[in-house]
């Protein structure tokens, strides 16, 4: 049996930021394109040696939170946010720096789509460490009640380092890759980039059906655990399969999301297994939650669970489970 309801629940992402620029409708003149100039090389530079320890996070429902300095200013809050393919300050926020846009944007957002503009050149600053040329998005980022955020960390910033995120201590540690070296007891997990944002697969398995293999984006802006784009659901005939449901309105930046949770069987994340996991189902016709290009995503309610290490260098998630891994999901629906 299903149940309804219709409550409004703030659903992170914010916004999944899948930038391309507005097409124009003018036809190309047929001469020799000329070449544009390159931005200047990124360059990283920490504090001391090879890293930054132990920099102080907040966790707000699941959401990471860090402190940036934008150009030198004074620490803004920025959501850590593997889901997003570029890092993005709120347009109110870059309005009180004087940074200067160029060019217009679409990005996909949870709930439809976001119009958005670029900053090039920006310097992002966390504690022990330094990215200067970033090239960062501009967008209307509303915080919800009670959740104030200017900005977002993206894929630009996170891919230069070797990220390590300890949930229960609330730090984060930043490695140089090149000199970096695993030697803890933790499960590597393969990560393919496409494009800029991180998947991997798991297995899902429905009562009374065959597992089901499904590629999720690694999103540390997610506050929920699973959650299944419409394509997918479709395909899989999820909406069927999956019972006692609640059906909710969630909101992102693009606008409301319908989503219905219920419970399946099992997940399996490499070796790590949830038993009777509560999983998302997106109604969605357009925005993040209607996409082709993944399956899904999963979020901070898995990621809590675990001290995760990010190493886009080496294709790699590496997860060592910490004490909150049998907790009961703590998910709304």
């Amino acid at each position: 049996m299903k149940r309804y309801s219709s409550s409004p629940v703030l659903l992170f992402p914010i916004v999944s930021l899948l930038l391309i620029p507005l097409q124009l409708s003018a036809q190309p003149k047929r001469t020799s394109p000329a070449k544009k100039p390159q931005p200047p090389a990124t360059t990283v530079l920490f504090d001391s040696g090879n890293s930054a320890l132990r920099i102080p996070l907040e966790i707000d429902n699941k959401i990471i939170l860090m402190r940036v300095s934008v150009n030198g200013s004074t620490p803004l809050r920025f959501i850590f946010d593997s889901g997003a393919s570029a890092s993005a300050i709120s347009s109110k926020r870059a309005s009180e720096l004087g940074l200067k846009t160029k060019g217009k944007f679409q990005g996909d957002a949870t709930g439809g789509k976001i119009e958005a503009s670029s900053v090039e050149g920006v310097e992002l600053t966390v504690q022990g460490a330094k990215v200067s040329n970033q090239t960062i998005a501009v967008i209307p980022l509303p915080p919800p009640p009670g959740f104030e955020f200017d900005g977002i960390i993206g894929y630009d910033f996170i891919k230069q380092f070797v990220v390590e995120i300890d949930y229960l201590q609330k730090v984060m540690n930043l490695y140089n890759p090149l000199s970096y070296h695993y030697c803890g007891a933790g499960a590597s997990i393969p990560v393919v980039l496409v494009g800029k944002i991180p998947l991997t697969n798991l297995e899902i398995l429905v009562e009374g059906r065959t597992p089901i293999t499904a590629r999720l984006e690694v999103d540390t802006g997610g506050d929920n655990t699973f959650l299944l784009n419409s394509p997918f659901v479709k395909k899989q005939r999820l909406v069927d399969a999956v019972q006692n449901t609640t059906q909710d309105t969630r909101r992102g930046a693009g606008g409301e999301q319908e989503v219905i949770t219920g419970r399946v069987k099992t997940v399996r994340l490499g070796p790590f297994v949830f038993n009777n996991p509560p999983i998302m189902l997106s109604l969605d016709t357009k925005g993040a939650g209607a996409s082709k290009e993944n399956d899904g995503l999963i979020g901070g309610e898995i990621f809590r669970r675990f001290k995760v290490i990010l190493d886009y260098s080496r294709k790699r998630m590496i997860l060592e489970r910490n004490s909150s891994f049998n907790d009961r999901f703590n998910v709304a629906g």
